[in-house]
């Protein structure tokens, strides 16, 4: 039987966890992270004891407070949850050279070379899970598979605060339901269900080629690619707002804001967009989103902006309504980028220097001017603005 060379960790609750570290008052009972029981917004993270009355993420928080009305609702502290992410990755990476993050909470571990470090694979992943939750100070899930999809479902398995070791992969997965495999989204499970299959043994059996298909990249092998790859294809933040806003200048604003955290976060990841996104929701719950690719790939702050302003003001005239949301995201991530056309790298060295000012004393030690009009709704904190909610996503 093949060795496992893949870990898949996951922080348990992340948010919620942190939390509970920080207030132990909290331990044991129903917590949501993502604003008030009456705020508009939806839930980052509900604790364990919250999901049991059906909480999760992505819920309307007042969908939450209905279905759990004892619940403890807080607003979160983004950049302190932001803070941990990057000691747990830290600590990872002393074990090996090939962490996979997949998001703020979440990663894949390369055990291939580092195996010799314990008497066993097992002993290794042990004892990787042991020091990331002595610096976290949290509880972390871990599983041990030949793939990734077989790391991530051992890992599933191991919740809360376990370590499982997947031996037979294939066989786990041809006893499970298709929701319960990861790589299967909504569209493909409603289709799969039309034809008949429920569980992965059928899928195989009755529709091989579309069983290769959809676990392509995850069940046929373990961190190999064949080329490297950015940790994570986009990154994006969002925002919901307190109160429905039509003004154009302060919706301008949070777009900036937005912009200027995700410079910030490609730069410190030594990426490249190639393309940016805007996405607006109206007081009417309708949702649209625009993208544009940039004349080259950039972590630049100032072409993110002039490539999403007119996204943005083409956005606002499909509706003559107020917007509750607003969100930016950077696609087409790349390490490395080939040789330019003749432009002026002012801006990409006036974005390097003005993060490394905010990585030394703090994202509000500068803001740009198109940001300050925020001062008017959120607090201003050493790490930024306190928005309602802002997604970490990576």
């Amino acid at each position: 039987m093949k060795a496992p060379s893949v870990l898949h960790l996951d922080i348990d609750a992340f948010f919620a966890a942190v939390e509970e570290t920080l207030e132990p008052a909290l331990r044991g009972k129903p917590l949501i992270i993502g604003g008030l029981a009456h705020e508009r917004g939806v839930v980052c993270t509900a604790s364990y004891a919250a999901r049991r009355f059906g909480v999760h993420s992505g819920m309307a928080l007042r969908t939450a407070a209905k279905k759990c009305p004892q619940a403890v609702f807080r607003r979160g502290r983004y950049h302190l949850y932001s803070r941990i992410s990057q000691q747990f990755f830290a600590c990872l990476r002393r074990f090996s050279p090939r962490v996979e993050e997949v998001s703020i909470d979440e990663a894949y571990v390369d055990l291939g070379g580092s195996r010799y470090l314990c008497r066993s694979v097992y002993e290794l992943a042990a004892r990787i899970k042991a020091a990331a939750e002595r610096e976290t100070g949290l509880k972390i899930s871990a599983g041990l598979g030949c793939t990734r999809l077989g790391a991530k479902l051992a890992c599933e398995a191991a919740k809360p605060g376990g370590l499982f070791w997947l031996h037979d992969e294939a066989e786990f997965i041809s006893h499970l339901t298709l929701d319960k495999i990861p790589g299967v989204g909504p569209q493909t499970y409603f289709v799969l269900q039309g034809l008949g299959v429920r569980r992965g043994r059928e899928l195989q059996t009755k529709y091989p080629a579309l069983w290769r298909k959809v676990f392509a990249g995850q069940y046929a092998g373990g961190m190999e690619r064949r080329r490297p790859e950015p940790a994570s294809r986009s990154f994006s933040r969002e925002t919901t707002f307190p109160e429905d806003i039509r003004e154009q200048g302060m919706l301008c604003s949070h777009l900036a804001y937005l912009l200027d955290r995700l410079a910030v976060q490609l730069l410190r990841e030594g990426l490249y967009a190639g393309r940016v996104e805007v996405k607006v929701r109206f007081s009417d719950f309708s949702t649209f989103t625009q993208r544009a690719g940039l004349p080259f790939p950039t972590y630049s702050y100032f072409h993110l902006w002039q490539g999403a302003l007119p996204l943005l003001r083409s956005l606002l005239a499909k509706r003559d309504l107020p917007l509750r949301l607003i969100g930016a995201k950077v696609e087409e991530l790349q390490a490395g980028r080939d040789i330019l056309p003749f432009f002026s790298l002012r801006d990409e060295k006036m974005t390097a220097a003005i993060a490394g000012v905010k990585e030394r004393f703090g994202f509000s030690s500068l803001r740009s001017a198109r940001s300050m009009l925020l001062e008017e709704l959120y607090p201003v904190e050493r790490e930024g603005m306190v928005l309602k909610t802002a997604s970490l996503t990576k």
